[in-house]
């Protein structure tokens, strides 16, 4: 194969991909699970300070955000270690769902309804 066959090759397969704004894209995916788990951390310490308790809610959308993209991501790229993540935080998840069904039903932590 020349060089000029593997260029052309190569401009057929990134054809229509801009490097630049995938790169942008990843970063930003990046700082916006930052961002979240910010977000969700200040929530919880308003909460904790005005309730002295830590609501479930918030963490249940940051927790089902973390398994949903971990998921995709090991459906696009079949690594096993995408597959584990997901699973930790789809039990995280499973787990803090739990915890809020019991709060609701004024069950959690002793308080019988």
């Amino acid at each position: 194969m020349t060089k000029e066959e593997i260029l052309q090759k190569s401009r057929g397969e990134n054809a229509g991909r801009d490097i630049e704004d995938l790169e942008v894209q990843k970063t930003a995916a990046k700082v916006a699970y930052l961002a979240s788990f910010g977000f969700c951390v200040l929530v919880s310490a308003i909460n904790w300070i005005l309730t002295r308790k830590v609501s479930a809610q918030v963490w249940i959308v940051f927790f089902g955000m973390l398994s949903v993209a971990f998921f995709v991501k090991f459906f696009k790229m079949k690594k096993l270690h995408e597959l584990f993540v997901a699973l930790g935080y789809l039990a995280i998840l499973a787990s803090l769902i739990v915890v809020y069904i019991f709060e609701l039903s004024g069950r959690f932590l002793g308080n019988e309804a």
